[in-house]
C-alpha cells in the first residue's frame, strides 16, 4: 500500500501538531468504527452499519485508503456488506494508519 499524502500535507500546511492529532484522531477512529461495523454486521443491524459506514468514509478517503470505496458502497447500500469486505475495510484501515504513523514520524511528528 502508498498512500498519497499531498492532500493532507495541503491541509496540514506543515502544522506539526495538526499532524498529530490527526493520527490520534484517525487511529481512535479507525479502531472504533471498524470494530463497531464488525459488531453492527453480526446482530444484522444494516441501518446503523450503513451510519457508521459513513462516518469513517471521510478519514479513509483522506488517505485514498482502498476501502473508501467498501464504505462509500455500505453507506448507501448496508445490506451488501460482507465478513470479508469488513475484514478487508478493517485490515485496510490498520495499514494505513501504520503507514500515516511511518510518515508522520519521517516528519519529525511524535
Amino acid at each position: 500500500m502508498k498512500i498519497d499524502f499531498t492532500y493532507l500535507e495541503t491541509v496540514s500546511d506543515g502544522d506539526n501538531e495538526f499532524i498529530k492529532q490527526f493520527v490520534i484522531t484517525f487511529e481512535e477512529t479507525c479502531l472504533s468504527l471498524t470494530k463497531k461495523l464488525n459488531d453492527e454486521f453480526a446482530s444484522g443491524d444494516f441501518v446503523n452499519l450503513g451510519k457508521t459506514a459513513h462516518q469513517l468514509k471521510p478519514s479513509a478517503k483522506m488517505l485514498d485508503l482502498e476501502s473508501s470505496v467498501d464504505l462509500e458502497n455500505f453507506q448507501h447500500n448496508p445490506e451488501t456488506a460482507t465478513k470479508e469486505k469488513l475484514d478487508f475495510i478493517s485490515t485496510n484501515c490498520q495499514a494505513g494508519l501504520a503507514e500515516l504513523k511511518n510518515w508522520a514520524k519521517e516528519k519529525g511528528v511524535e
